[in-house]
């Protein structure tokens, strides 16, 4: 990983209220060891240094692999002081703790207790921008029902078929551009087999830009296209009910929003039909947008929802699992052998055959966990449920 984005991970982190010496605390650390290779990335040292200077409950040793030893000065030495670092030559590792490697490179020498601090940053992540703001939702929110998910993601094995390897080969929104510089030429796109039109494939991977509204949150500019389906900052999921009791809302990047698919061919539409087919009171919101990655956005909409007591909220964090919040793993549900036919684009979007079945598993999922445990239904029990996982 990109060493100046493993410091904007730690700032923001930092930022958002998690820090290093609270992940000390956390996980039983009393004396870690910060080690960076030299000093000409000793900026990784100060951005620690600065973390502990703030919060003094751990005081860390900072070591050097090579280069000269001594202090470390910056422009606010004068607040914080000056950093001290010794090589780690000098020191008896097997004194520590922990051993934090502060660059992303691996060392072969097999060191007791070493991280790296990409490793670290990834938990940092999963702490700050799924579990603090979930669980703080949840406590004002009670007895809204939150779900933690992920998105099937295409994985090759011994039974893929020619046109799963075919599509691994180039992502949609490539076959995009190839469309768009074709000057009217027809080009083979993964949706050909569905009968959709150069056109139309335009059409359905031109994704609508996010815009920021006046209270800080996000939502998507309206779409005129008859596919997309756009309208006040919301795709539409076709067949709504009128009157309903809840609403079950799925908020995400473009898996949710459903790019490659019309708006009522999603999984969102889908899961409204079978819903209420099965005469259920609850209405289906689409709430996906663009996000990549940028999980900060999520939670902002997320905070912005106008939820009541009994609201179902399925919220894609891919490997973002959290302690005490349900988690739905849909990430290979589409590993042949099966027999469902051709359901993705490409290496992560799926097409709509592909939202039919997902939809059907979210249904599975709700029905067979007792979400509808106060609705009055019975629901048969599906031959493919052993497929679904769920874990809390």
């Amino acid at each position: 990983m990109n060493e100046d984005l493993l410091i904007i991970r730690l700032r923001d982190c930092f930022t958002a209220g998690y820090t290093l010496p609270q992940f000390c605390i956390d996980n039983g650390i009393k004396k870690p060891l910060f080690v960076a290779i030299d000093e000409r990335r000793a900026d990784f040292l100060w951005e620690i240094f600065v973390q502990f200077k703030y919060d003094k409950r751990i005081t860390p040793t900072f070591s050097l692999l090579n280069g000269k030893v001594g202090t470390l000065n910056f422009s606010v030495a004068c607040i914080l002081s000056e950093m001290k670092f010794e090589s780690i030559s000098n020191l008896n590792i097997n004194e520590y703790d922990k051993i934090i490697f502060l660059n992303a490179e691996r060392f072969n020498a097999q060191i007791p207790n070493a991280i790296y601090l990409d490793q670290l940053t990834d938990y940092f992540i999963t702490r700050t921008y799924a579990e603090i703001p979930l669980l703080h939702f949840l406590q004002r929110h009670p007895k809204v029902n939150i779900v933690v998910t992920n998105y099937p993601i295409l994985h090759l094995n011994e039974y893929s078929t020619e046109f799963e390897k075919r599509i691994l080969k180039e992502n949609i929104h490539q076959v995009h551009a190839k469309i768009e510089a074709s000057n009217g030429k027809k080009i083979d796109t993964p949706l050909d087999f569905l009968g959709y039109t150069n056109e139309e494939v335009l059409e359905l991977l031109d994704m609508t830009d996010a815009k920021t509204n006046p209270d800080g949150s996000t939502s998507l500019k309206n779409s005129a296209s008859r596919l997309i389906g756009v309208d006040n900052g919301q795709r539409k999921t076709a067949y709504q009910p009128t009157n309903f009791q809840n609403k079950i809302y799925f908020m995400g990047t473009c898996t949710y929003f459903g790019i490659g698919t019309p708006f009522d061919k999603t999984l969102e539409s889908y899961l409204q039909k079978i819903i209420i087919e099965n005469n259920l009171p609850y209405r289906v919101e689409n709430e996906g947008q663009f996000f990549s990655g940028r999980y900060q956005d999520i939670f902002y909409n997320l905070n912005n929802l106008p939820v009541v007591d009994g609201d179902i909220i399925f919220i894609c964090l891919q490997a973002l699992k959290t302690n005490g919040v349900p988690f739905f793993d849909v990430c290979s549900i589409f590993d042949r052998p099966h027999n469902y036919g051709e359901v993705f684009t490409d290496f992560d979007h799926l097409n709509e055959v592909g939202y039919k079945i997902l939809a059907e598993r979210f249904f599975q999922f709700l029905a067979q966990n007792n979400f509808f445990k106060n609705v009055d239904f019975h629901y048969p029990p599906s031959s493919s449920s052993s497929s679904v996982r769920y874990t809390a």
